[in-house]
């Protein structure tokens, strides 16, 4: 199936407009257009409908390129202007340019359109798929932190290579008393009862290693001393293209409370039965 065209000509010549749409559809395209020769019919244009391309002639009795570029860069700066003019002047061609069309092409020359519109076209797809991906990128971010912050296990980001806390989730900040701030300045063997440095380090090598450890009893300390027992497991991954370490911590103790309460139910339920 051809692709459609979204064209806006602005050109006060019948004829050089269907010769120009000759030329795109010669090209393969099929257009959805509408030609137009003064300010107030292209904002009209501009104003009812979404356009691929603007082509622009230089000079006409109500309407000029320079014009129709700044109309343009009023109501649609996004909508890209190429301008087609029966006048082979390279000065011009450059005042244009700067005055922000994307290509100049003569009327003489018609054919040298299609390329210019293949470039533009392209280059917007470029454009359109990078915005997709960042806004993609966007929404999973904020998805990831609404979850980190309201996660109802500890969560700590490492730098992979130091072991330096880059980021720790309001759960956690609370299960060990310190404060962010306090969190964000320290490494791992640095909090709680990672004291043993020689220790951690070892594991923190493993981890470096192997990208994965898991821990079912690890013996932590909380700010003000008080000893609990955590799971914890950690594994490293790349964010843009630099690794780092999570790490989900998990009271051990409730826990074991939730499995002792669970299998005490199922034995009640079991003697219950007639």
């Amino acid at each position: 199936m051809a692709a459609v065209l979204r064209l806006l000509i602005v050109d006060d010549s019948k004829v050089d407009a269907e010769l120009l749409l000759h030329t795109v559809r010669g090209a393969g395209y099929e257009t959805s257009h509408e030609v137009v020769a003064t300010p107030e019919a292209m904002r009209a244009a501009l104003e009812s409908r979404d356009w691929d391309v603007i082509t622009s002639d230089h000079a006409m009795p109500q309407f000029s390129a320079p014009d129709a570029l700044e109309v343009a860069a009023q109501m649609r700066p996004d909508i890209p202007v190429i301008v087609v003019s029966g006048e082979i002047d390279l000065d011009l061609a450059v005042s244009l340019m700067k005055a922000g069309a994307r290509d100049y092409v003569p009327k003489t020359k018609l054919p040298r359109l299609v390329p210019a519109l293949q470039r533009i076209l392209r280059e917007r797809e470029i454009r359109d798929k990078r915005q997709r991906a960042e806004q993609t990128l966007q929404v999973s971010e904020r998805r990831y932190r609404r979850l980190f912050e309201a996660a109802r296990d500890g969560i700590l980001i490492l730098d992979a290579e130091t072991g330096q806390i880059v980021d720790a989730n309001p759960f956690l900040v609370e299960m060990l008393g310190y404060t962010k701030q306090e969190l964000l300045r320290k490494k791992l063997w640095e909090i709680g009862s990672f004291y043993d440095v020689i220790a951690w380090k070892l594991v923190f090598a493993e981890l470096q290693d192997k990208g994965y450890i898991q821990y079912e009893q690890l013996p932590l300390e909380t700010r003000e001393r008080k000893q609990v027992t955590m799971e914890c497991v950690c594994n490293v991954y790349l964010v843009d293209d630099r690794k780092v370490i999570q790490c989900n911590i998990r009271d051990a103790n409730k826990r074991q409370q939730l499995e002792v309460k669970a299998v005490s139910a199922a034995l009640k339920e079991i003697r219950d039965r007639p």
